[in-house]
């Protein structure tokens, strides 16, 4: 049996400003994207991975066309936001600790849940021990991967990241790519882009390559 649809695109596309600057970032006539996948956007700068994530989160709509998650338009999907995070870039850290951070998305659970759910997450990213650690101690490998133990301790189950190891060095791009593999044992629907291609053909099962806009391959991670 097909694994459940998750989000599904028709018709979309996406144009920045407007009359002579007008410029398309994104079209793509038909997508499907189901549940539990691991799915990279891989692309130069510029090809639309990051325009294609906010439109699948519902941070920008289409110029035109549907982006839908379980049937319901993403900007207005309240299952979307109640079970999917969105990891930046650069992701924002709050002034305190780094277990003030990963426990900020814990809301309505005990403080012996949220503590719980504090260190297994922070163990996921390979921080184990930094709970009293302050968020300008952190490396910026270090900062992403706070950063995405906040979105596991936050109980997500659907991740979309972008350039998940921008700033990370060797060893927290092999940490968060070991805590991205967790997650999808676990059942997790993992969409991310990236530039670094031997990092998506290691943590996804489906890559979209997009130039221009346009998704130019649609492959299974090592075909």
């Amino acid at each position: 049996m097909n694994a459940e649809c998750l989000f599904s695109v028709e018709g979309l596309t996406l144009r920045y400003g407007a009359g002579p600057f007008c410029r398309r970032a994104l079209h793509i006539p038909a997508l499907s994207l189901r549940r539990g996948q691991s799915l990279a956007f891989v692309g130069p700068n510029g090809s639309g991975k990051t325009s294609l994530l906010k439109v699948l989160n519902g941070l920008i709509a289409p110029s035109e066309g549907r982006a839908l998650f379980l049937g319901d338009e993403t900007r207005s999907s309240p299952s979307l936001r109640a079970r999917s995070v969105y990891l930046h870039q650069h992701p924002w850290l709050f002034a305190g600790t780094v277990s003030y951070n990963v426990a900020f998305g814990c809301r309505g659970l005990s403080r012996s849940e949220v503590g719980a759910r504090v260190g297994e997450s922070l163990a996921l990213v390979g921080l184990a021990g930094f709970e009293r650690r302050s968020y300008r101690a952190l490396s910026g490998g270090e900062a992403q991967r706070v950063a995405l133990a906040r979105a596991f301790a936050r109980g997500a189950d659907v991740l979309l990241l972008d350039e998940p190891t921008a700033s990370a060095d060797a060893e927290s791009t092999g940490r968060i790519g070991s805590a991205l593999a967790e997650a999808a044992r676990r059942g997790a629907t993992i969409i991310f882009s990236t530039h670094e291609e031997d990092f998506a053909r290691a943590c996804a099962t489906r890559l979209l390559r997009l130039e221009e806009g346009l998704i130019v391959s649609d492959r299974e991670s090592g075909s």
